[in-house]
C-alpha cells in the first residue's frame, strides 16, 4: 500500500516539519516521508513506521534498518498522536450532545409561547442554529431566555417576524456585551 498524501501531511505535521534524522525543517531542506523500518525489510505504511526525513538523509539511508531508539521514538511519537486524536474525537461528540441538549432546551423554550385569542403557536425558523452562535459569541442560556421574553412581549411586531426580532436583540446584546468587555480591560489597563 502507498503513503497517501493525506498521511503524508498528517506525518510532515506530526514531525513539525523537521527530519527526524538531521533535524533541518522546511523550506530549508525538501521533506519527504521514510520508512523508519523500510519495506524491504518488511516495514509498514502505518503512521508508527513513518517520518519525515530531508532527502539527503532519506537518499543516505537506503534499506539499511534503524536504531532501536529512533523507532522507539517515532513509536511513542505515533501513541501521544493516536492519543490526541481519541481525545479530539471525544470532544467533538460531547460538544454535539451539548449542542443537541441546548437546541433542545431552546426548541422547547421557544414552543411554550403562543399568541392571539386562538394559543396559536409562534411561527420558528426550519432550526434553531442562531442559538447556538449566540451562545458561542459569549451570551450566556438566561441571556437568551431573557430575550425570548422580551421579544414574545413586544406587542409592536407580528407572530411571523419574532424570530428575527429576537435574533436582533441577540445580536444587539452582543455587541453590548463586547463593548462593556472592552472598558473592562481598558479599567484594568488605567489601574
Amino acid at each position: 500500500m502507498a503513503v497517501t498524501k493525506r498521511l503524508r501531511y498528517e506525518v510532515l505535521r506530526r514531525d513539525n516539519y523537521s527530519c527526524r534524522y538531521c533535524g533541518r525543517s522546511a523550506p530549508e531542506v525538501k521533506l519527504t516521508v521514510d520508512h523508519v523500518v523500510p519495506v524491504a525489510l518488511g516495514g509498514s505504511d502505518e503512521p508508527s513506521n513513518l517520518v519525515a526525513a530531508c532527502a539527503d538523509c532519506n537518499a543516505g539511508k537506503s534499506s539499511v534498518p534503524a536504531d532501536a531508539p529512533l523507532v522507539a521514538d517515532v513509536t511513542a511519537d505515533a501513541m501521544r498522536w493516536s492519543r490526541a486524536m481519541q481525545q479530539v474525537s471525544d470532544m467533538r461528540i460531547m460538544q454535539i450532545q451539548y449542542d443537541n441538549d441546548i437546541l433542545e432546551w431552546f426548541s422547547g423554550l421557544w414552543e411554550g409561547w403562543t399568541y392571539g385569542p386562538d394559543n396559536l403557536p409562534v411561527p420558528a425558523p426550519d432550526g434553531f442554529d442562531s442559538v447556538l452562535t449566540f451562545l458561542a459569541n459569549g451570551m450566556s442560556p438566561e441571556e437568551i431566555d431573557n430575550l425570548v421574553r422580551v421579544a414574545m412581549n413586544a406587542n409592536h411586531i407580528r407572530p411571523e417576524a419574532t424570530w428575527k426580532y429576537f435574533c436582533g436583540c441577540c445580536w444587539k446584546r452582543i455587541r453590548e456585551n463586547v463593548e462593556i468587555a472592552g472598558q473592562l480591560i481598558a479599567a484594568e489597563g488605567d489601574a
